[in-house]
């Protein structure tokens, strides 16, 4: 799915300072609030990609602060990823209404082909953790988090690994299966950390 044309930007700056403005479709048009992606944006050795940001990340203006954000951040956190290797993103930067993805597939498409491809073909990171399945589908052209969970995808330049939305591990949390979906999450993440470099493998 992910279009490797050539990036029209000549630097993050330039491309974030168009992003923001952009209210081409409905979806940005809805909140009037594009909410830009957070971390390290010069040469990052992974990007994480999600879905929308919700309420939450309207009011903060950043991607992954609510509380599916903070179970993400603490996992990523405690197996290296910081501010100076990895970038938060999401496919499509605008909440969309009732934080509900929006089910126009030609319309995330080219939301998705006008900003995080760019963003992407601009930061060029080594791998992409995709979270749920709108990243799995959009971005690597694949469907079926559960099944491709915690299997390496090649897409182009990049090594991508899907898996849970932390959202979903968290409804799942207290149910017969939770814990088993925690420790898939936890090690699929890990799995990334460690050919990133940022921790040792076992």
């Amino acid at each position: 799915m992910f279009d490797s044309s050539e990036c029209k930007y000549s630097s993050y700056e330039e491309f974030e300072k168009q992003k923001i403005l952009c209210r081409e479709c409905l979806v940005g048009k809805t909140y009037n609030c594009v909410v830009c992606s957070d971390g390290c944006k010069k040469n990052p050795i992974v990007v994480v990609a999600g879905e929308a940001p919700g309420n939450d990340e309207l009011i903060s203006g950043s991607p992954f602060v609510g509380k599916a954000g903070k179970k993400l951040r603490a996992t990523i956190n405690q197996l290296g990823f910081n501010k100076e290797n990895t970038l938060i993103t999401n496919v499509m930067p605008c909440r969309p209404l009732d934080n509900k993805f929006p089910i126009d597939r030609d319309l995330v498409l080219n939301c998705a082909r006008k900003w995080v491809f760019q963003e992407l073909l601009l930061l060029k990171p080594k791998f992409l953790l995709l979270l749920g399945n709108q990243p799995l589908n959009y971005i690597a052209g694949q469907t079926g988090i559960t099944s491709k969970r915690g299997t390496w995808i090649s897409i182009g330049s990049f090594e991508c690994m899907p898996t849970y939305h932390p959202s979903f591990v968290i409804r799942k949390m207290y149910m017969e299966d939770g814990k088993e979906i925690e420790e898939n999450f936890i090690n699929d993440i890990k799995q990334v950390a460690v050919k990133a470099g940022f921790v040792k493998g076992e």
